[in-house]
Parts: C-alpha cells; structure tokens; sequence
C-alpha cells in the first residue's frame, strides 16, 4: 500500500485505533527520532525547544505531556531547578525509556509516567504549567486533551504548546510540500527501513487545525489569553493560554 495512504487510513481510524497505530509508530522510530528530528528540521527543534522553555520560571511544577525521548524536559527540568518539579508523561514505553537514560541518575524532583494524555493520573490543579512539543496533534481526541490539561492546571497557571503547523506564505509552499512529502519519507526509509511514520508526520500536519483555528479550541476548552507565535515562517508555532 502507498504509505502516504497508508498515513491517512490512520487518521481516519476510530480513536481507540488510531492511538495504537500512532503508538506502534512512535515505537518503531524510538531509537532514530533524535537524530532525524534534528537533521530535518535543520536544528531548528532545538531553537524552538530552548524557546518554550525560556518561559518557565524557577521553583514552578510543570507537567510536560507527550513527552517523548525527554527533549524538552530535559530544558525545563534545568530552568525549574531543585525547588520546582516536573513531571514528563507519554503514552510510548519506549520512548520514555530513552527520556529516562538521558536523565540518569533521575533527580528526585523528576518524574516519568506511561500516560494516555486524556486521561491524566494527577488531581486537578497540580501544576503551574503544563507543555508540550510536537505531540498535541497526535493525540485523537485533541479536546479531550486540552481539557485534561486545564484540569490539572492552577487558576492562573499557564499551557504553552509547540507544534508543527501549514506554513503560510505562498512563495514557500511548493517547497516546503516537496520536502516533507518526498525528501523526508524517502531518507527515513534509507535510515529505518520504514516511510510510514515520515510518511504519517506531513500528513498529521496537514489536517491539524491552522493557527486560528486551534487558538479558537483552546478558547472553547477553558483558556483565557490565548496567543500563538509564528517560528521559521509558521513551519512551527508556539500556542499559549491561561486557564481562568
């Protein structure tokens, strides 16, 4: 089957379905996702990363979903420092399991939990933030998530959401489509003899809200001041929100 077909069948899947296909996914490229995240995005993950967790202050207990190989966390956990905490939760065993030996030796203050994003195993207002980087888009029920995460949340506290997103500008798009739809699925096959989930990430990005429409969710699941920054002419875009 044409694994770009293949990508959208597992869009269209029921949400039960599709969470354990995306999850075989994330579980197949464990092991190569840091290094092709970085080679593909030219380095720019690590920028947009060092952006979101620019704006976490010290001594704060943060919640970092779809937390993966532990990227993001890994900045977070540093701004924090030993008075704050951070929890990193996934819904991929083996993803963590990297995240983990990354860490070593786990600081008391850090914590890794297998965890559906819509369902989180903590008691509402547990953090005074809550992040995520390139994962709210692969969760099905994207409302469901988005309200979890004002539950567990303070008054006040605040989400801050980096995600690939549609570039904009006309001039750039035939460019960008050529690059991710053909570049990047043909070298991840060549690294990991497998194109569906580089075949799955451009089409994941495709169907996902636009910007406005994602700010306007946010609004409807609870958050106040709700913004979205622009990075690398819209390839990625930061969302930020408060919940009242």
């Amino acid at each position: 089957m044409d694994q770009r077909r293949a990508a959208s069948q597992i869009l269209d899947m029921p949400h039960t379905k599709r969470a354990t296909a995306v999850k075989d996914i994330f579980s197949s490229i464990a092991p190569y996702i840091d290094p092709l995240d970085t080679a593909f995005s030219f380095g720019l993950c690590h920028v947009w990363r060092r952006k979101v967790s620019s704006r976490i202050g010290r001594g704060k207990h943060v919640l970092d979903i779809c937390t993966g190989t532990g990227e993001l966390a890994k900045l977070i956990l540093k701004r924090v420092g030993p008075e704050g905490s951070l929890a990193g939760v996934d819904f991929c065993e083996d993803m963590l399991q990297i995240a983990r030996k990354k860490m070593e030796p786990i600081p008391a203050n850090l914590s890794l939990i297998v965890s559906d994003a819509r369902e989180l195993p903590f008691p509402d207002g547990s953090f005074d933030a809550v992040t995520v980087s390139f994962g709210i888009r692969n969760v099905p029920d994207t409302v469901a998530a988005l309200k979890e995460i004002r539950r567990v949340l303070r008054p006040g506290g605040r989400f801050y959401c980096l995600e690939l997103t549609r570039p904009q500008r006309p001039c750039f798009i035939p460019f960008y489509k050529f690059y991710v739809f053909k570049i990047m699925p043909s070298v991840a096959k060549i690294i990991t003899r497998n194109s569906l989930p580089y075949a799955y990430l451009p089409r994941s990005i495709e169907v996902f809200y636009s910007p406005e429409e994602f700010k306007g969710v946010m609004k409807s699941c609870g958050f106040s001041e709700v913004r979205a920054s622009s990075l690398s002419m819209g390839v990625a875009t930061i969302f930020s929100g408060t919940r009242n």
